[in-house]
C-alpha cells in the first residue's frame, strides 16, 4: 500500500523488537555451511494435494521492475518476448508469463526463516547480455548465532542469482559482508534500481545499499565496498536517529546507472552514476575507480541513462514531523543539469523512464499522476491515474473497467515505478501499492492502463476462518483477516471478491478529525487502509463472526465488526473496552482504547465474546454483543502487591487476567493466544496463553483459572491455540519458530481443557496445526506444517487418525510457504485446507 499508509510491517518490527525475545545474549557465530545452496523448484517429490493461491489480485507494494533487454532462451530456443520481472516489499519476486497473462512467483521455495518472515526484495536486475540471468537483493540468514542456548539466524543482505529466469537461485557472497537491506522500509517504492549489471561486461555487478555504501563484484573479485571519493555512509543525513539508534529508513545510496555507450563489449563501462540521498548524484568516468559529485539535487531516488548518454533522475524527500514533501525531475546532458520538473517541486517524483532508442521520450510519475514528454522534458502531458472501480465515497471519479470491484478510488495513488518496455515503446508498465498495470498504447491521447494481476498475490494475510455454513445455504468458502483491506468474504476461492470487509458505525479517530471533517463515522466502504488482526465465529451458529483490528493510517485507531450473515455485512461494536491507565512516562492517567489483538466468540452464544487487545486495556469480555465490556479476572492471582502502588498499572491489575507478551508487541503481529472451545454445550469455555501459563475460563471469560505452566515453549511470538472442533476440552497448541529461530518446536495437546499438555510423539516439529472434515463427526483430519520422521525441511502433512501417522501433502523442494501465519481447515469438505501468508496472500491445498 501507499508508503504513508503502510509505515510498518511485522517482519521488520520483529527485527526491532527481537531483543525482547531473549534477555541475555552470548557468543559464538557459526558459519552456515551448505545451508543455501542452489534451490530448485523442479523436484521429484510427490505431493497428493494441489496448491494454488486464493484469487484476490491485489495489495502489497510492487516496488520495482526489470525488463530484459533481449529475448531469453528456454533451452536452446529463444522466448518470443522479453521477460518482465517485478520485486515486492514482502512477497518475493515474480516473472510475467505473457502467453497466459499471469505472474509466476519465483521465491516460494524459500521458507519463512530464509528472510525472517515474508521475502522482501530490495532490488532486482536482469543481465543485459544474458537475459536468462536475473539477480535479486534480499535479506537472509547468512550465519547462526547462539543466544541463551538458542540457535538463531543472523540476517544480512545477500544478492541471489538465477541463470534460468528465476527457477533456481544461489547466493553470490554478499551475505558475508553484513550489509543492511530494508525491502519493507521507507522509500522502498521510490528508489532504484540499486542493483545493476554492467551492460558491457556481465561479470561486474554493483549494489547501492541504504546504510553501507556502494558495493561491487566481479568474476575476479568478490564483493568489495567502493569508496574512492564517494561519501561515507555514516556521513549521510539522519544515518542515526536522534536517540542514537540506527535509522533503517534512510534511503542511502539509491541507484546505479550505466552509460552503455561509454564502453566496449567485454570491457567495463567507463561512465557510471550513483544516487546518494542527502548528498546528490555522483559520477565515475573510469569504471568506478574514482568518483566525483556532480550535484543535481540533494535527494536523488531513481536514475536512468538514455541512448545518447543523457542521465534522467527523479528526486524526492518525504515529509517528517510536519514538514513538506519535495522533489523534482532533472537531466544531466553534456556536463550540465537542466531542471525539467513537470509539475512543481512539492511532490515526490518516485520514478523516471526513457525510451530505449529515443532519448527524448520520457515518462515520470508522482503519486497518482503520470507525465509524458516527447521532447526531453521541455513540455509534459499530465494524466491522472484513475485505477479504481466505482467508489461510493467518490462517485465522480472515473472508473477503470479492469479493476476488481473492491479497488477503491485511491487505488491509483502511491505510484512506485514506471518503465517503457524495451521491446515495444508503446507499451508502458506502472506499479504501486495495489499491483501492476500496463498500457499497450502510451501514445494515445489518454492511455488506457489495465491491471495485470492474475496470480500476483502479495496480500499480507493474518488469519483465515472457514465457518461451516453449508454451501447449499450460501456459505462462503472462507473469510479472511488481512492487513490493508481488513479482510474479505471469499464466496468462491477461485473468484476475486467483489468487496472487502466494510464495517459500519466505526467512529472517526478524534485526532484525525482534520482529515475527515465531514465524517463522524467512517463511511462504507471503509475509506482507508486498515487491518484485521483477529477473527472468530460461533461454531454452532456459524453465520455469526467478529473481527478486531486497527486503522493503519490514522494512529492505530480501533477497527472492529460483527456479522450475522456469514460476512456479507458487518457492523461495528456499540462500544469497545476502555480503561484509564498511566501513560508511559507516568505523567498522568489517560483513557486507553482497545485496539488490535485477538477475539474469541462463544460457539453457542454470539453475544459472548472475549477481546484481548494488543494495546490499551487488559482482556475484557462481553455478553451483550459488544454493547458493554467488563474486565476479565484471574482467580489464581498472586497476592496484592506490598507496598501497593496505585500509580502502577500492574499493581492495579494484579487480579486481572495478565497481558500476553506476544499479543502486546505490536498490532502488525497477530499472536493467536485466545480461543473458544468449539464443543462446550453451554458455550462458556475459553482458552488463553500469556506466554508462560495457560488459562481457561468456564463462565464466558469473566473469571480465569491457571492451567498448564512450565510445560510449553516460552518467548514465542506466534503461539496458536487450536481447539479440536469435534471434542470438548481437546486443545492443541503449535509454536511457530520465531523468524530468527533455527530449531522448531513440538506440537502439544491437552485432553483436559488446558490443565496439562503433552507433546505429540509422532511430530518432530510443528509450525501450525488445524483441523478439517474427516471420516466421521468424531474423527476430524489434522493438518500441520512441520516435520515428521526426521525430515530436514518443513512440509504440509495430513493425519487421518488424530496424529498417530502422517502423510505428506506438499513438496518441500517447491513450496515452503514463506511468511506462513495461520492454517485453517474446512469442516464441510475433506482434503481442503488454507494457509495464510505474510506477503503471498492465501494458499489453498485441495485434492
Amino acid at each position: 500500500m501507499n508508503i504513508l499508509r503502510k509505515q510498518l510491517h511485522f517482519t521488520h518490527l520483529l527485527r526491532k523488537l527481537s531483543f525482547f525475545i531473549l534477555l541475555i545474549s552470548t557468543a559464538a557465530i557459526l558459519l552456515v555451511s551448505n545451508n543455501f545452496s542452489v534451490i530448485s523448484v523442479r523436484a521429484n517429490t510427490q505431493q497428493s494435494f494441489k496448491w494454488s493461491n486464493v484469487n484476490i489480485q491485489g495489495m502489497g507494494y510492487v516496488t520495482g521492475m526489470a525488463i530484459s533487454e533481449a529475448k531469453p532462451l528456454r533451452g536452446n530456443a529463444p522466448v518470443k518476448t522479453n521477460d518482465v520481472y517485478v520485486r515486492t516489499d514482502i512477497g518475493g519476486a515474480y516473472r510475467f508469463d505473457r502467453k497466459n497473462q499471469k505472474w509466476l512467483p519465483l521465491m516460494d521455495m524459500f521458507d519463512t526463516n530464509f528472510s525472517g518472515g515474508g521475502i522482501g526484495v530490495e532490488s532486482i536486475a536482469v543481465d543485459p547480455q544474458k537475459p536468462s540471468r536475473v539477480y535479486v537483493a534480499v535479506k537472509h540468514g547468512s550465519s547462526i548465532i547462539t543466544e541463551n542456548k538458542r540457535k538463531k539466524y543472523k540476517y544480512s543482505g545477500e544478492v541471489m542469482v538465477s541463470d534460468d529466469r528465476g527457477n533456481t537461485w544461489k547466493p553470490t557472497g554478499l551475505g558475508k559482508k553484513d550489509v543492511f537491506m530494508g525491502a519493507n522500509q521507507e522509500y522502498r517504492s521510490d528508489t532504484g534500481e540499486r542493483l545493476m549489471v554492467d551492460p558491457n561486461k556481465s561479470d561486474i555487478i554493483y549494489f547501492a545499499s541504504r546504510r553501507d555504501g556502494l558495493w561491487r563484484k566481479s568474476d575476479k573479485q568478490g564483493w568489495t565496498q567502493v569508496s574512492s571519493g564517494l561519501p561515507a555512509a555514516k556521513s549521510l543525513p539522519e544515518y542515526n536517529k536522534s536517540n542514537g539508534k540506527e535509522n533503517k529508513d534512510i534511503p542511502g545510496f539509491t541507484f546505479v546507472a550505466f552509460d552503455q555507450n561509454a564502453g566496449k563489449a567485454n570491457q567495463a563501462t567507463k561512465i557510471i552514476y550513483v544516487g546518494v540521498h542527502g548528498k546528490g548524484v555522483w559520477q565515475s568516468k573510469n569504471a568506478g575507480q574514482t568518483w566525483r559529485n556532480i550535484s543535481g539535487g540533494k535527494d536523488p531516488l531513481r536514475g536512468t541513462v538514455a541512448s545518447d548518454g543523457t542521465l534522467y533522475v527523479s528526486f524526492g524527500t518525504k515529509p517528517k514531523n510536519g514538514g513538506k514533501k519535495s522533489g523534482g525531475v532533472r537531466k544531466y546532458e553534456n556536463g550540465k543539469w537542466n531542471d525539467i520538473t513537470p509539475d512543481g517541486d512539492k511532490r515526490v517524483y518516485s520514478a523516471v523512464t526513457v525510451q530505449k532508442n529515443n532519448p527524448k521520450s520520457v515518462i515520470a510519475i508522482a503519486d497518482k499522476y503520470l507525465y509524458r514528454s516527447n521532447n526531453g522534458g521541455n513540455t509534459w502531458n499530465k494524466q491522472t491515474m484513475y485505477m479504481g472501480a466505482y467508489d461510493p465515497n467518490y462517485p465522480k471519479d472515473k472508473v477503470n473497467p479492469s479493476a476488481p470491484k473492491y479497488y477503491q478510488s485511491y487505488s491509483g495513488t502511491g505510484a512506485s515505478v514506471v518503465v517503457i518496455d524495451p521491446a515495444n515503446p508503446k507499451r508502458v508498465w506502472w506499479t504501486n501499492g495495489w499491483g501492476v498495470a500496463c498500457t499497450d498504447n502510451i501514445t494515445a491521447k489518454e492511455p488506457n492502463f489495465k491491471w495485470l494481476m492474475q496470480n500476483l498475490e502479495e496480500l499480507d494475510a493474518n488469519l483465515v476462518r472457514v465457518p461451516p455454513v453449508p454451501k447449499s445455504q450460501g456459505g462462503a468458502d472462507l473469510i479472511s483477516a488481512v492487513q490493508d483491506m481488513i479482510g474479505f468474504r471469499h464466496a468462491n476461492r477461485h473468484q476475486v471478491p467483489k468487496e472487502k470487509i466494510n464495517p459500519a458505525n466505526i467512529s472517526v479517530n478524534p485526532a484525525y478529525k482534520w482529515a475527515n471533517p465531514d465524517w463522524d463515522k467512517y463511511p462504507v466502504p471503509f475509506p482507508h487502509v486498515a487491518g484485521a488482526t483477529g477473527m472468530d465465529y460461533a461454531y454452532k451458529k456459524p453465520n455469526y463472526a467478529a473481527f478486531v483490528g486497527f486503522h493503519q493510517w490514522q494512529a492505530y485507531h480501533p477497527v472492529h465488526g460483527i456479522t450475522k450473515d456469514n460476512g456479507k455485512t458487518w457492523q461495528g461494536f456499540e462500544s469497545v473496552p476502555t480503561e484509564n491507565m498511566w501513560k508511559e512516562e507516568k505523567s498522568q492517567r489517560g483513557k486507553t482504547v482497545a485496539m488490535g489483538g485477538q477475539i474469541a466468540m462463544s460457539p453457542t452464544n454470539p453475544n459472548n465474546m472475549v477481546w484481548s487487545p494488543t494495546w490499551g486495556p487488559y482482556t475484557h469480555y462481553t455478553k451483550d454483543g459488544g454493547k458493554t465490556w467488563k474486565l476479565a479476572h484471574n482467580l489464581d492471582h498472586d497476592p496484592k502487591p506490598k507496598p501497593f502502588d496505585p500509580n502502577n498499572d500492574k499493581h492495579t491489575h494484579y487480579d486481572a487476567l495478565p497481558k500476553s507478551w506476544a499479543n502486546s508487541i505490536h498490532p502488525y503481529l497477530s499472536s493467536y493466544i485466545l480461543a473458544a472451545d468449539r464443543q462446550d454445550p453451554e458455550g462458556k469455555t475459553f482458552y488463553y496463553y500469556n506466554g508462560w501459563t495457560f488459562f481457561y475460563s468456564n463462565d464466558g471469560g469473566a473469571n480465569w483459572r491457571k492451567g498448564a505452566s512450565n510445560e510449553l515453549p516460552t518467548w514465542m511470538v506466534r503461539p496458536a491455540i487450536v481447539p479440536n472442533p469435534t471434542k470438548q476440552s481437546d486443545v492443541w497448541m503449535s509454536f511457530a519458530r520465531n523468524p530468527e529461530d533455527v530449531e522448531g518446536n513440538k506440537l502439544y495437546r491437552s485432553v483436559d481443557g488446558g490443565k496439562n499438555f503433552k507433546p505429540i510423539a509422532s511430530v518432530d516439529t510443528c509450525e501450525f496445526v488445524t483441523f478439517g472434515k474427516g471420516s466421521s463427526s468424531k474423527n476430524p483430519y489434522v493438518y500441520i506444517f512441520g516435520r515428521v520422521n526426521g525430515a530436514k525441511k518443513d512440509a504440509m502433512y495430513i493425519s487421518k487418525n488424530m496424529g498417530r501417522t502422517w502423510k505428506q501433502i506438499s513438496n518441500p523442494e517447491k513450496q515452503q510457504f514463506p511468511g506462513l501465519t495461520w492454517l485453517e481447515g474446512d469442516m464441510r469438505n475433506t482434503n481442503l485446507v488454507y494457509a495464510a501468508l505474510a506477503g503471498r496472500g492465501i494458499m489453498v491445498g485441495e485434492q
